[in-house]
């Protein structure tokens, strides 16, 4: 069989079809994928600004770069993406200019405008969404161009944010970067925006940014006013002044002209301040210092001073001082007036008066000088913080020896009473008024007379409006190392000091502590009943004696029947009319007898003996050798009892330290005993501190009775 070529020839069509159409169709896929990998890496190289055609794997670079550089640095980035065989360079640079600008500005109304150049589309990005994040809500209007420029365009990016921030806190305004000097002018939206701006512009301004011109306006106060006021709470300044430095300026001279007196300044600063504003100021300033009370405020060029004078010529001297002295493109109103005294005595005579009518207080009469009554006033705002005080005082000459201590004396009582007044006459100071507080109403007069001293001669009529108390809960206590503690209400001064010094002629020796508080009541009968229940106390050991409205328990271990027996006896027959008695109180036994025997006996040597340590420490000191071997021959001839030995210290230093430290002393004191032949066993230890004082922590021989070691002896 013959082979025939143009048959193989007419089968090579088909062929070359099918080839050039599978070579058309691979070849848009291999370009789409090249140009989405080569676009990826540009990206993350960051020229967004290019753009790719490919020609099969040759690729073409377009677009318009920002810096002269990029274009080759964008080619070096496509010939790392695997599959690209060369790339050319058709690229653009965008325009070059040497006066560098952009400008962002806030016409009000909700609006930003962006113009002037930047260097690249990522910048333009960042600047227009700082833009509406600074001003949220306003239309951001973007006006800016690519541009190149010998500029740090960190340095550049940093300053229009910057400018932009600042631009933020202005009504309207606007901000330039020529190059990489800042401009920016407007006015602030408020006088802390002022304060903040200029702040910044000075402290935080971005590096490689300079200041070429600020100009930065207050907000404008319409009408612009001001006022100072003087009263009995104090000075109180509002409104406005025209710069930190002016308001600054009449603040130190309110200080030097009212310094004694609490001063209240509201001002703020802002624009429209009329010519010679300042010196109205100053001029109202100084004259209201004259005055005993009053006022002065400036609205635009107008000035109104109203207040009292002490006397008619001093109302007259500000008068004439304001027309002469204020400015005269300022129309002035003067509303002062003179006052005269509100306490008048007949025959004449010096009075100084405080009055406290609950809601308020008024000082009356005369003072000696304006520096006296300021010190007053503080003296009185002090003693009753929050009150209204109405000063109607007036300085005059004449004032007695001594007054102050008078004022203060009767000052002192006022804030004790409901209502009340203390009015100083030439050397006779009386105090009246009337309060609900029993113990107020009885210790006033003592108070007021013990406060005046020698200086004058004191007259107190205190009227008490309470009601007196029926039923009064009292208890007196008696502890085992024999400390007594009287608690709970008692019906007066007089009674509460009776029952103290009962206490301490009963248990001689013992410390007696006062925890008792006045109540008003009837002393009788129930201070007799207190009394007795203290007598029988006494007859009894670790006792207890408590009144509760009329009844009284009596709690305790007698040492026999007969002296329980004796006790029920005399709270049966002695006790007041209307009182009746129960008591809980328990016979010793043999061992309770020799065990509290026993205690006495190591109490008693201990007293007499010496146990001590180094200063701040547990380490006994060989003077205590002696007692401490005493003590071991006492616990060894009560071998059935245990022994808790306790540990005391003064108040000096923390409670923490004080209750550690006692602890450790009274372990050294157990174990001294237990090396010395006393079974360990029946030796406990507690550590009290400063807790259970038994002299006065105020003084040294105080101190040192408080530093002790006790001994309590029990039955097993």
């Amino acid at each position: 069989m013959r082979c025939n070529p143009s048959y193989w020839l007419l089968g090579l069509v088909p062929i070359a079809m099918m080839t050039w159409v599978a070579v058309q169709l691979e070849r848009d896929g291999i370009e789409f994928d090249l140009a989405h990998r080569s676009g990826e890496a540009l990206k993350r190289a960051g020229f967004d600004w290019a753009s790719l055609r490919f020609v099969g794997r040759d690729a073409v670079l377009t677009g318009r770069a920002p810096e002269e550089r990029d274009p080759a640095k964008a080619l070096a980035s496509l010939e790392n993406v695997w599959g690209v065989r060369v790339a050319a360079d058709r690229a653009e640079l965008i325009d070059s200019v040497s006066d560098y600008r952009w400008l962002v500005s806030s016409p009000g109304g909700g609006r930003v405008r962006l113009t002037g150049y930047v260097p690249s589309e990522d910048a333009r990005r960042t600047l227009i969404d700082a833009a509406r994040s600074t001003f949220p809500g306003s239309e951001v209007s973007d006006e800016m161009r690519l541009a190149r420029g010998a500029i740090d365009r960190d340095a550049w990016l940093a300053g229009a944010l910057f400018s932009m921030r600042s631009l933020s806190g202005l009504k309207r305004g606007e901000a330039e970067l020529a190059n990489l000097n800042l401009s920016i002018k407007g006015e602030a939206k408020t006088a802390d925006a002022y304060r903040e701006i200029r702040s910044a512009l000075v402290k935080r301004r971005p590096a490689g940014i300079a200041l070429a011109r600020e100009d930065i306006a207050l907000p404008i106060a319409r009408p612009f006013v001001w006022s100072i006021k003087k009263s009995g709470s104090g000075i109180a300044l509002s409104g406005f002044a025209p710069s930190d430095e002016e308001r600054e300026k009449l603040g130190s001279r309110v200080k030097s002209l009212f310094g004694t007196m609490s001063i209240a300044d509201h001002t703020d600063i802002a624009a429209g301040a009329p010519d010679g504003w300042g010196k109205a100021a100053s001029v109202a300033i100084e004259q209201l210092a004259q005055l005993r009370l009053g006022e002065a405020s400036i609205s635009d060029r107008e000035m109104v001073v109203s207040g009292e004078a002490s006397t008619e010529q001093i109302a007259s001297a500000v008068k004439k001082t304001l027309k002469l002295e204020v400015p005269q493109n300022f129309r002035i109103t003067d509303q002062i007036r003179f006052s005269r005294p509100d306490v008048v005595v007949p025959g004449g005579g010096y009075v100084m008066g405080i009055v406290n009518e609950g809601a308020a207080l008024n000082l009356v009469g005369m003072m000696p000088s304006e520096a006296a009554r300021a010190a007053l006033i503080d003296a009185v705002k002090a003693r009753f913080p929050g009150r209204q005080l109405n000063d109607k005082s007036q300085v005059a000459p004449g004032a007695p020896d001594g007054w102050q201590q008078c004022v203060v004396a009767g000052l002192a009582s006022l804030p004790r009473l409901k209502k009340g007044k203390s009015i100083l006459t030439d050397r006779r100071l009386e105090v009246s008024g009337e309060t609900d507080d029993y113990a107020a109403s009885q210790s006033v007069p003592g108070d007021v007379k013990a406060a005046a001293g020698q200086t004058c001669e004191t007259t107190t009529n205190i009227v008490f409006t309470g009601q007196l108390k029926t039923d009064l809960t009292w208890k007196a206590s008696r502890e085992a190392n024999g400390m007594v503690t009287i608690e709970g209400e008692a019906p007066d001064d007089a009674s509460r000091l009776r029952l103290v010094e009962i206490a301490q002629q009963i248990y001689a020796g013992s410390n007696v502590t006062d925890n008792m508080k006045i109540v008003g009541a009837a002393s009788e009968p129930w201070s007799s009943a207190a009394h007795l229940g203290l007598e029988e106390m006494a007859r009894l050991r670790n006792g207890e004696v408590s009144i509760s409205g009329k009844e009284l328990v009596i709690k305790g271990a007698a040492e026999s029947d007969q002296v329980a027996n004796d006790i029920r006896s005399v709270l049966s027959t002695d006790l007041p009319p209307g009182f009746k008695s129960r008591d809980e109180i328990t016979v010793m036994s043999v061992e309770e007898k020799a065990a509290d025997s026993c205690q006495t006996l190591m109490r008693q040597t201990t007293a007499k003996g010496t146990i001590n340590f180094e200063r701040a420490k547990a380490d006994l000191t060989p003077d205590s050798t002696q007692t401490l071997k005493d003590l071991v021959q006492i616990a060894n001839a009560c071998p059935s009892f245990s022994i808790q030995i306790e540990g005391h210290t003064d108040a000096e230093g923390t409670d923490e330290r004080n209750s550690r430290l006692a602890d450790r002393r009274a372990r050294a004191v157990a174990d001294f005993l237990s090396q010395n032949g006393v079974d360990a066993r029946r030796l406990t230890t507690t550590g009290y501190g400063a807790t259970r004082p038994i002299g006065d922590n105020s003084t040294e021989e105080g101190r040192a009775k408080n530093r002790r070691i006790e001994f309590t002896v029990r039955v097993n």
